[in-house]
């Protein structure tokens, strides 16, 4: 996603700071005015997503620009900079329809963070005008787990979060592999903070302080980071994990929480905190033995009326089965994900979601289908029908056929 800005101030200096206030890569200027008439042809001509305008002395045609911007171009979003923001100014902004204003912000990072928050923001509120929403206040908390390392499981997470957000929803990512986790890689993103820095915090967290040490990826999704070193995990205590995860749900519809691939407290921590969680295997008998006792030590802790059961890197040619999972461990498959290790690793090596990169690829299209699922409430595998048993990838018959590679086997 490339986020098009123009700026225009009447100050060539205030232009030259906002320029050098914009340093990430999913944020371009692709113009800059003093304003008036000129200001108003580039706009119509080049159909900027953001109009950022300076709001200080001697401007004072600047509400009104924005009043015309807001009222003509409802899909170009205006946010006004001002040196010092009093009461006066604000309600002269609220009048002309601006909500967008702030104060020139102190690093690139901070500017950078804002303006993907307000496009993404202000994105979700312009789509809204074209489908019946119902108010839901019900935030999801979806912890992603497998039993076993290289299953794909934030790569599944992180395209998951992705495709949530490209749907309008306010998505935030917790990292809770705290010794090697690497949700920034696959996102493309550098985070200043992480979840490291937020503990030390002595306050009681709060929704602001929180995403103070969150990073923004260009899609809208808020990402608390893992630690930078691994030494750092065992300083993050589960109580101060579950007291940010409350905070998290009160203001976002989706929190999604990637864990390491083992039990720990803080595994545990995220799987009793979730509303669903996404449990990943795949066609590999060790994976399999691992994911069967997994599931046993869940139900024990009487987790598993959350499991959804979500087979990754599904081949029609391997020899294990859909089947045959089932069989073993004893668990209904809710979904499983096509094997296209080109897509996956291009997406990886780029730094962009295949949602995003290939959104036409059938790893995109079964994300996809996942989440559209999880928007509509359908986490009951027995309550689906044909037609959607199918676009979860359920009625393969080259899948679902037993082999019997399991006959003969013990245990």
């Amino acid at each position: 996603m490339n986020i098009r800005v123009l700026l225009i101030s009447n100050s060539e200096n205030n232009l030259g700071a906002i320029k050098s206030l914009i340093d990430d890569q999913a944020i371009s200027v692709i113009g800059e005015s003093a304003g008036g008439t000129v200001a108003f042809d580039m706009i119509n001509n080049l159909s900027p997503d953001i109009v950022i305008m300076t709001l200080g002395d001697g401007d004072s045609d600047v509400l009104s620009m924005a009043e015309r911007i807001i009222l003509s171009r409802p899909r170009t979003y205006v946010i006004l900079l001002a040196e010092q923001i009093d009461v006066d100014l604000l309600q002269s902004a609220i009048k002309v329809g601006a909500r967008n204003v702030t104060q020139f912000p102190k690093t690139a990072k901070e500017f950078g963070e804002y303006i993907k928050t307000v496009y993404a923001n202000e994105t979700t509120r312009s789509e809204s005008f074209n489908i019946k929403q119902d108010l839901n206040w019900m935030s999801r908390v979806i912890t992603v787990f497998g039993a076993k390392g290289g299953l794909g499981k934030t790569t599944l997470a992180i395209n998951l979060a992705v495709d949530l957000a490209e749907k309008h929803k306010k998505v935030a990512i917790v990292d809770l592999d705290l010794q090697f986790g690497d949700t920034h890689v696959f996102l493309d993103i550098e985070p200043t903070d992480t979840i490291f820095e937020l503990v030390q915090e002595v306050s009681t967290p709060t929704i602001d302080l929180i995403r103070s040490y969150m990073t923004v990826h260009s899609s809208g999704v808020h990402v608390l980071c893992a630690p930078k070193s691994p030494e750092y995990a065992e300083l993050i205590s589960p109580d101060k994990v579950k007291s940010i995860l409350a905070v998290l749900r009160t203001y976002y519809d989706y929190v999604i929480i990637d864990t390491p691939p083992f039990f720990t407290e803080m595994t545990i921590t995220a799987i009793e905190s979730a509303t669903i969680v996404l449990f990943v295997t795949c066609l590999e008998l060790s994976t399999l033995k691992n994911s069967k006792l997994s599931l046993s030590l869940l139900e024990s802790l009487h987790q598993m009326d959350k499991i959804k059961l979500l087979v990754n890197r599904a081949d029609s040619m391997c020899a294990i089965t859909l089947d045959d999972v089932q069989k073993l461990i004893d668990c209904p498959i809710w979904a499983k994900i096509p094997n296209d290790y080109k897509v996956a690793v291009s997406a990886l090596n780029r730094g962009i979601p295949f949602v995003i990169g290939a959104p036409k690829s059938e790893l995109s299209q079964s994300v996809a289908s996942v989440a559209n699922f999880l928007l509509e409430g359908n986490a009951d595998i027995d309550t689906l029908n044909t037609k959607q048993k199918k676009r979860l990838g359920l009625l393969n018959n080259n899948n679902n056929k037993g082999s019997g590679f399991f006959k003969n086997r013990k245990g």
